[in-house]
């Protein structure tokens, strides 16, 4: 059986097609993975604010004062 010219066309564009195919595919992936990579190492450097808690007992009562910063 003879090919026509329009399966003769659509055989020799395929390995083309798969190879821009293939490249979108891995262009959209390695994007992905060195944006995460790159948020990974570089962090939330966000100021992280602690609270610290003191707490003092008057001498002669039993009220505990507490201060807070």
């Amino acid at each position: 059986m003879k090919m026509s010219n329009r399966q003769l066309l659509v055989g020799s564009l395929q390995p083309l097609l798969f190879c821009i195919g293939m490249y979108f595919v891995i262009l959209i992936f390695s994007v992905f993975v060195c944006s995460s990579i790159y948020h990974a190492i570089k962090g939330d450097r966000k100021s992280v604010t602690t609270e610290s808690r003191t707490a003092v007992v008057a001498p002669g009562t039993n009220q505990i004062t507490a201060a807070f910063k």
